[in-house]
């Protein structure tokens, strides 16, 4: 009986605790010439970039996606399992992004974990 009752409070825990979610709003500013590199992330992402300054930011990836952000643009994409993205300033200004991800884990930007 203890192991029945042990058995459906496991069950329980398992079923009807709610997913951990990171849900993270972020304004990042890139200095001229540098770049921001999106790890390969471990589960899909969900990412919402929005360019607030008045120059064009370069984006470079393996996928499937727009190769740039326009000045004063948003953009809304799915990183995929195991997809990267590189956000890259070429111009000679600083750039100002604002940047919000959802997800169930943390992703990595230049190495170290946003939060």
């Amino acid at each position: 009986m203890k192991n029945l009752i042990l058995i459906f409070s496991l069950m329980y825990v398992a079923f009807c605790m709610p997913l951990q979610r990171v849900d993270i709003w972020k304004t990042l500013t890139m200095p001229p010439g540098e770049s921001l590199y999106i790890s390969e992330v471990k589960v899909p992402v969900t990412l919402e970039m929005k360019n607030l300054s008045d120059k064009e930011i370069h984006l470079s990836s393996k996928l499937d996606m727009p190769e740039s952000l326009s000045a004063e643009s948003e953009l809304r994409y799915r990183l995929p399992k195991k997809g990267s993205l590189t956000i890259e300033n070429r111009n000679t200004v600083p750039v100002s992004v604002y940047l919000h991800y959802t997800s169930s884990k943390s992703i990595f930007i230049n190495n170290k974990e946003l939060r």
